[in-house]
C-alpha cells in the first residue's frame, strides 16, 4: 500500500548533473525512502506499509519485505533515477535471516527484532563474557543457536544474514556482506574489527557473515534491477547498511561526544555519542548497546524503556 510520496520542486537550485543518494528506512511496520543530495537537500520522498503475505499460518515477511523494497525503487521519480550514485538501507536490529548461502533464498522464517529465544540462552551466557550484549534472549546470537539447536536440515549450505543484508544483497548479488552495526547482536567485536575467538570457535560460527563498516560500497546495483526500474545507471553503488536506530542517530548528526537523540519507534531509545567503551546487556529495565562508530569512538546505541515507566534519563559526564 502506497502511504505518501513527495517529490520537491526542481527549480530550487538543483542542478542535472548533481548526485544523489538513495536511503530507505525499513521499519516494524513500514518503509520508506528519501533521495538527497550531498548537502542533505531532500528530492524526493515516500513510504510504503508492509503488506501481508501469509505462508501456511503466520506472516511471510520476507516475502512482505521483498515486495516493499520493489515498491520503493518503483516510487523513485524516473527522471531522478539516473542521477543516484548509490544506495543502501537500514533494518531492523536483530533481525535473523537464515538462508540457503547458495540460492540466497530463506530456509525458515525470520526471527524479528523483538523475538525472544531463552531456550538458546543458557548456552550463550556459558560461552560469552560476563554483561555481553548477546546475553539476552532476543539478540542475534541466541536466534542462531535456537535455530541450530532445533532445525533438523543440512547446515552445510546456510547464512546467517540480518533484514538489512538480506535486502540489500537482492539489490547487488553478493551473499555474506554485513555491517558492524547490525553484527554486534551476534557477538561481532567492534574494536577489535573481528568476531571474538570464544563465537568462532562454535559449530555455527561458519554461518557468520563477512562483516564490513556501515556505508561501504559492496557492489554496483544489479543488471535485472536497473532493468526492472529502468533509470538507474550502470555506475549505481550499493552500501552496506545499519540498523534503524543508528541509522536515526546519524540522520540527527549527532557527530560530537555527550551529544543525544531520543528516538520514538515502537519503543523509546535513547542514544548518546561516547568517548569510552562502557558494555551491558540486560539490566531488568534498560538495555545498553555499544558500537563504535569511525571516528566519533564509541555511541550508546540503544537504552529501551519499560512501557511500565514513565521516564529514565542517562547522564554521562565526559
Amino acid at each position: 500500500m502506497v502511504v505518501g510520496c513527495k517529490i520537491e520542486n526542481q527549480e530550487m537550485g538543483f542542478q542535472a548533473s548533481e548526485r544523489l543518494y538513495l536511503g530507505m528506512d525499513f521499519g516494524t511496520s513500514g518503509a520508506r525512502y528519501a533521495l538527497i543530495d550531498k548537502q542533505g537537500t531532500i528530492h524526493a520522498e515516500g513510504k510504503r506499509e508492509y503488506p501481508n503475505y501469509m505462508k501456511e499460518d503466520s506472516l511471510d515477511w520476507a516475502l512482505s519485505w521483498k515486495t516493499t523494497l520493489f515498491s520503493l525503487l518503483e516510487d523513485v521519480p524516473v527522471h531522478l533515477r539516473p542521477l543516484v550514485a548509490s544506495i543502501s538501507l537500514d533494518g531492523t536490529s536483530a533481525t535473523t535471516l537464515i538462508i540457503d548461502s547458495k540460492t540466497g533464498e530463506p530456509l525458515a522464517r525470520p526471527y524479528l527484532y523483538n523475538e525472544s529465544c531463552p531456550d538458546a540462552l543458557p548456552l550463550v551466557k556459558s560461552i560469552a563474557p560476563i554483561n555481553h550484549t548477546v546475553c539476552s534472549g532476543s539478540s542475534t546470537l541466541c536466534k542462531l543457536v535456537s535455530w541450530w539447536n532445533n532445525d533438523d536440515s543440512d547446515k552445510k549450505s546456510t547464512m546467517l544474514l540480518h533484514q538489512a543484508d538480506w535486502l540489500l544483497w537482492l539489490l547487488h548479488g553478493q551473499l555474506g556482506v554485513s555491517d558492524y552495526n547490525n553484527a554486534l547482536k551476534v557477538g561481532y567485536d567492534p574494536e577489535a574489527d573481528s568476531y571474538p575467538d570464544w563465537l568462532l570457535s562454535q559449530p555455527y560460527a561458519q554461518l557468520l557473515p563477512m562483516v564490513k563498516a556501515p556505508g561501504t560500497s559492496i557492489g554496483h546495483l544489479k543488471g535485472d534491477i536497473r532493468t526492472q526500474f529502468a533509470g538507474f545507471s550502470e555506475d549505481c553503488i550499493v552500501c552496506t547498511g545499519t540498523t534503524d536506530s543508528i541509522a536515526a542517530f546519524l540522520a540527527a548528526r549527532a557527530t560530537k561526544p555527550g551529544k543525544a537523540v531520543c528516538i520514538f519507534f515502537s519503543d523509546l531509545h535513547f542514544s548518546l555519542c561516547f568517548i569510552r567503551k562502557w558494555e551491558a546487556s540486560l539490566f531488568v529495565v534498560v538495555i545498553l548497546i555499544f558500537i563504535r562508530l569511525c571516528h566519533m569512538g564509541f555511541i550508546i546505541a540503544k537504552v529501551t524503556i519499560d512501557k511500565h515507566l514513565s521516564a529514565i534519563i542517562l547522564f554521562v559526564k565526559l
